[in-house]
């Protein structure tokens, strides 16, 4: 879960029911961070796109992991409770996510468990 792919009615049917969602590849591998919006919003917050993303999985209750060898960016990682995204930027960041991206990642996901 990452505003890269962003399922809110998937987020939101586990969260009712008390389960936890984790967003274990949150920064994807640092792609999307050229987006013209997480540019925008990190350089509002004065901020790294990669805090603007793992910031907006926080917000969203959801447990985030990001995965870095890099000291420096763990530092960054860890420094993201500084700031709070308002509702207009929360909202730009949901609608990253097309219903064709929903779509593609839902036929990659058929495709991958047909050939289990």
């Amino acid at each position: 879960v990452s505003p890269f792919m962003y399922r809110p009615r998937d987020v939101e049917y586990f969260q009712q029911r008390g389960v936890l969602v984790s967003s274990s590849k949150a920064l994807h591998r640092g792609e999307g961070f050229d987006n013209p919006t997480i540019i925008d919003i990190s350089k509002r917050y004065n901020v790294t796109a990669a805090q603007v993303v793992l910031r907006w999985g926080i917000q969203k209750g959801l447990i985030v992991v990001a995965k870095t060898s890099n000291l420096s960016r763990m530092v960054e990682n860890r420094d993201i409770l500084r700031f709070t995204l308002g509702r207009k930027e929360m909202a730009m960041l949901d609608a990253i996510t097309t219903p064709k991206d929903v779509c593609e990642r839902e036929m990659l996901e058929k495709e991958r468990k047909s050939q289990m």
